[in-house]
């Protein structure tokens, strides 16, 4: 196994395809009859940008790979989201060029609020033995309530549970389901673009976890990108959690921590 270095190419091809996956979810939102909660996404080359106004501060509402090279790109995005009153946010990776593009978003009120960690690695990676525990790859939707249900108590959204059928369908999605001693424990997604895979929206309900079962999702998901001939693993987690530290454990290295930037009203501390 060969640690991947991170260089200019690694950290775009990241940030393009952190934010493929999550444009992909903001297209089936806006996919929805009617697109009740005016869902809508916009590209810019290698550079997306999020708009769902009624979840405010969240991945949906939220720009990926812009640089210096595309602030005429930003101005437009930083127009969009002030025309819907979104608190968006751009997410700032280090290695391109971005001063100028912090100036211009200090210039309109955004300002630098948190970290995320970005990690990559190379395919072919240790799997580790996770006793009692099995992973599913859904083929339809026999095991889709199941996978539904461990995905939102995994991420402690039940009250808020979404429609996941059409994941089943959505390009480039695979939809994995953690099983601990027979029960349905964990879920998560691998997203495969441009020849790089991402390991996606892993969750595990807190009543299996320190089983093993976060990271039979991860090796599962790697398995399976290495065999259709994924370059390179991509995945985030907020640093030093516990997802950061098995990603770690697995043999994927820190790629970055990218810099979150969100806008604040004229009044807001900051």
């Amino acid at each position: 196994m060969t640690a991947l270095l991170p260089d200019l190419d690694t950290v775009r091809r990241a940030q393009a395809l952190f934010g493929g996956y999550a444009g992909s979810r903001v297209q089936i939102v806006a996919a929805r009859p009617g697109n009740p909660l005016g869902a809508g996404v916009r590209r810019f080359g290698g550079a997306v940008a999020l708009r769902a106004p009624p979840f405010g501060e969240h991945n949906f509402n939220r720009a990926f790979g812009f640089t210096d090279d595309a602030l005429d790109a930003a101005r437009e995005v930083i127009a969009w989201y002030a025309e819907a009153d979104v608190a968006g946010a751009f997410e700032i990776a280090p290695g391109p060029p971005s001063a100028k593009l912090m100036a211009l978003l200090h210039e309109h009120g955004y300002r630098h609020t948190g970290f995320h960690a970005g990690f990559a690695g190379p395919v072919e990676l240790p799997q580790v033995a996770s006793p009692g525990v099995e992973v599913i790859r859904l083929e339809d939707e026999e095991h889709l309530a199941a996978f539904s249900d461990a995905y939102h108590l995994g991420w402690n959204a039940i009250q808020f549970r979404v429609p996941v059928e059409p994941w089943l369908a959505a390009p480039g999605w695979s939809l994995y389901l953690g099983l601990c001693d027979g029960a349905p424990a964990g879920a998560a997604i691998l997203y495969l673009a441009g020849g790089d895979a991402y390991l996606a929206d892993s969750a595990v309900d807190p009543k299996f976890r320190r089983r093993g079962v976060h990271r039979a999702l991860l090796d599962r998901r790697c398995a399976d990108a290495e065999a259709v001939g994924a370059r390179e693993i991509f995945s985030g987690a907020a640093y030093l959690s516990a997802s950061a530290r098995n990603m770690l454990r697995k043999g994927l290295g820190l790629l970055f921590t990218k810099a979150i930037w969100t806008r604040r009203q004229p009044n807001a501390a900051g």
